[in-house]
């Protein structure tokens, strides 16, 4: 019997899988917590059925599954303060009571961190190509635009810590955004992520399922859609003033004596390019100190991205230069290319590196 664990189901119209699972349940687990999330009527026999094995708690009208799961964390919060954690679970019959037990032990075995119950998406043909596409999709969105891996990002099957359960309530989604916000909130906690193995349960080819591929993937990588808003701007800003620096600074062919005076200090392209991009980059670097902003964001962001923005421009100056040189190809157009190699770059230093918190800040604000 799982004593310091609250099991905790958020349950809109649910039918006789959520029964069967209850039943099981409350041989392994001293609370279990059903949320009726504003069912309709003829659901109330279901909910008489076990209300005599859990504590029920209810919404008047549907409010959404991640309103469903904040009820459930408050109530664990106010009623079971001794708790160590909780494991959510869903109430289509989905996870079985032995995967259940599995992720909790491996909980228990370091309660500061996450258990995923996860499916494996890669080998196991009975998932169906929905999900398959859906899962695969958003987890290496995930780990590009995010730096997160995870391997089932849909999973309902999650063992949190009870420590993190105010942070949890407080984020922000009431319906199924609210699972792919609470993976963005934990990872910027900087709590880490287990994944345990699960058994692939699919009902009737998972016709129940609400996960919408296109649309709950945008979640994923709006972050990144943020960042290609704030590089386009900046872009709209160096690209504008390049073109017209271009034209307006005398074009003064090197001779093999001045070479490197002229190379960075007069020749037009490469002095078009610095002007440009100290303008374009004072407003790029304030519309990403937004884009990537974290809850204890590092105070010496400023002089990373300075110094990433300094390498940044001499790489592009230095392409755009040889490449005008030996193709003899548009001075624009070619810088236009050269800084699209570099933005995907950037996007990945500036999220990993620059805008990052320091182990010490986090410690501090902690």
């Amino acid at each position: 019997m799982i004593n310091n664990i609250v099991a905790l189901i958020p349950a809109y119209n649910p039918d006789r899988k959520m029964t069967e699972l209850i039943q099981e349940l409350k041989n392994e687990f001293s609370t279990i917590l059903v949320v009726d999330d504003g069912c309709s009527k003829e659901y109330d026999e279901v909910f008489a059925g076990i209300e005599k094995d859990v504590t029920l708690l209810h919404h008047e009208v549907n409010m959404g599954k991640g309103r469903a799961l904040k009820t459930g964390f408050a109530y664990v919060m106010e009623h079971f303060p001794d708790a160590k954690g909780v494991v959510t679970l869903d109430a289509d019959g989905q996870h079985t009571v032995s995967d259940t037990i599995n992720c909790c032990n491996k909980f228990l075995e370091d309660p500061k961190t996450v258990v995923f119950g996860c499916r494996d998406f890669l080998s196991d043909t009975k998932i169906p190509p929905r999900s398959r596409f859906g899962n695969r999709l958003t987890s290496r969105l995930l780990k590009f635009c995010n730096d997160i891996s995870l391997s089932d990002t849909q999973t309902g099957l999650r063992v949190v810590s009870y420590a993190c359960l105010k942070d949890l309530c407080e984020i922000k989604g009431d319906r199924y955004e609210y699972e792919m916000n609470m993976i963005f909130r934990l990872k910027e906690l900087g709590i880490p992520f287990v994944e345990v193995p699960i058994e692939v349960i699919y009902i009737e080819d998972n016709a129940s399922s609400h996960f919408n591929p296109i649309v709950d993937s945008f979640k994923i990588y709006k972050v990144f859609f943020k960042f290609i808003l704030s590089s386009v701007v900046s872009f709209l800003v160096d690209i504008i003033l390049f073109s017209i620096l271009v034209h307006l600074i005398p074009d003064k062919e090197p001779g093999a004596e001045d070479l490197a005076l002229l190379l960075f200090i007069e020749y037009q392209t490469v002095l078009s390019t610095w002007i440009a991009r100290v303008f374009s980059g004072s407003v790029n670097y304030c519309i990403n100190r937004q884009v990537f902003k974290k809850e204890h964001q590092s105070k010496g962001s400023a002089a990373r991205y300075l110094l990433v923005w300094f390498v940044q421009m001499m790489l592009s100056a230095f392409f755009v230069y040889t490449l005008v040189k030996l193709l003899h190809s548009n001075a624009t157009i070619t810088k236009m290319f050269v800084d699209l190699i570099l933005f995907v770059c950037s996007f990945k230093v500036q999220q990993l590196w620059v805008f990052k918190a320091d182990k010490g800040e986090k410690k501090e604000n902690a």
